[in-house]
């Protein structure tokens, strides 16, 4: 039970103000919140403690990094109130200025993704870890998929060893992604369906796609890449027809710091609650999710709403990291 009393004194300073009004937007580390409100460590540190005491904000801890971002606990008195400062966000001052060094700061996770796949040249080399196996990821979206599919759109497409799996069920398909490097790669690796591919490059929180354009979206691995993994979510609706489906691929929740720094990883994968909150909120309707293990020869099988709280750790930085599976539907 939330105490009305602790939520009420926490608001009561322009700066906690502030953090919400930044965090309501997604999770940020204390250095992006430094770089945003130009405040000194200690101070900025203080107020989210203030904050996280009073279950307004809640930490999450990405390896070494720790995130914090709104708390989202079901409780009806914390919801009614981020609600009602949401609605008024814009009567706090420092708005033009918060909302200019959020863009910066996201714009700097961006260019930090793009820097690493426009330096790519062998479409193998992504995924190219001792705890990744690109194959059997790849293998475990094309199970995802339905059996037939008008026009699929693979989200993050990568060097394109997804593609020919895909144009096995699909009668055409749409690849977006945000490095020329990867589109150019992938027209190569695509092979004889190239021509059924239409390679179009764009950022996945705007997709160049249209409202309704597609039948079937996959993210395969993706979206722990991207800044806004709930605005790529929302993103995915928006182009699906209703109806659509999408299928989900990515890492369950680790401490493997090891991506971050080789593979340029901005989240260390994800808890399926998490997942599927964000999921919900973009408006799917939740089909299917599973926690699976890469030991296990038959990709469609796994746990069945696994909802673990613990990261997925391996016992070695060799060892193999858990999968979070999930399939979703428009109405």
């Amino acid at each position: 039970m939330s105490d009305p009393l602790k939520i009420y004194k926490s608001l009561a300073d322009e700066t906690r103000l502030r953090l919400i009004r930044l965090l309501s937007r997604g999770p940020l580390n204390v250095n992006e919140i430094i770089n945003i409100m130009q405040m000194g460590q200690s101070r900025v540190s203080r107020h989210l403690k203030i904050l996280t005491e009073a279950g307004l904000v809640s930490a999450r801890r990405e390896g070494t990094w720790i995130y914090y971002e709104e708390h989202h606990n079901g409780d009806p008195l914390i919801a009614d109130t981020l609600a009602h400062l949401d609605a008024h966000e814009r009567e706090l001052g420092f708005f033009a200025e918060d909302m200019q060094g959020l863009e910066g700061s996201i714009e700097s996770r961006k260019e930090q993704t793009k820097a690493y796949f426009d330096g790519l040249r062998d479409p193998h080399a992504f995924l190219e870890h001792p705890s990744l196996n690109g194959e059997y990821y790849r293998r475990v979206a094309s199970s995802l998929v339905p059996d037939r599919c008008g026009k699929l759109l693979d989200m993050g497409t990568g060097s394109g060893l997804l593609l020919p799996l895909l144009l096995e069920k699909a009668d055409d398909l749409i690849a977006v992604d945000g490095s020329v490097t990867m589109l150019e790669l992938a027209r190569k690796t695509t092979g004889a369906g190239v021509a059924r591919c239409d390679f179009r490059l764009g950022d996945l929180e705007h997709l160049p796609v249209a409202d309704g354009e597609v039948d079937g979206v996959v993210a395969c691995m993706v979206l722990h890449h991207v800044s806004r993994p709930a605005d790529v979510l929302a993103e995915a609706h928006r182009v699906l027809k209703p109806g659509g489906h999408v299928a989900i691929v990515d890492l369950h929740q680790h401490n493997n710091e090891t991506l971050r720094e080789r593979l340029a990883d901005l989240w260390l994968g994800f808890q399926p609650s998490q997942m599927k909150r964000w999921l919900k909120g973009a408006g799917f309707d939740l089909v299917d999710s599973k926690t699976v293990d890469p030991s296990s020869d038959d990709p469609s099988s796994g746990e069945t709403s696994a909802d673990s709280s613990q990261p997925g750790t391996a016992d070695k930085k060799t060892d193999p990291l858990k999968l979070i599976t999930f399939k979703g539907r428009k109405t």
